[in-house]
């Protein structure tokens, strides 16, 4: 699992998410007065499933992915620590 914390301002992040929401298949919805979106695929070389989560609120966005791991509360958790 990596999860990088970057600077994003809104136009270009947006723009980032609905592109992942439009040509691959993210997931994408609006909890904690942000934009999260989601996808988990299989891994290609090993029976376990890899994803990938991202999270922009306030020109800050949470980029995390993972390999056979996607521990419950992880982002949310990371959110409120972050903007609560």
């Amino acid at each position: 699992m990596a999860t990088k914390i970057l600077y994003m301002s809104r136009g270009p992040a947006l723009d980032m998410l609905n592109g992942l929401a439009n040509n691959e298949g993210f997931t994408c919805f609006t909890p904690d007065g942000g934009t999260r979106c989601e996808k988990t695929w299989p891994d290609p070389t090993y029976p376990v499933t890899d994803g990938r989560t991202l999270f922009w609120r306030d020109e800050v966005l949470i980029d995390t992915t993972y390999s056979n791991l996607a521990p419950s509360g992880y982002t949310s958790s990371i959110v409120a620590y972050m903007f609560d």
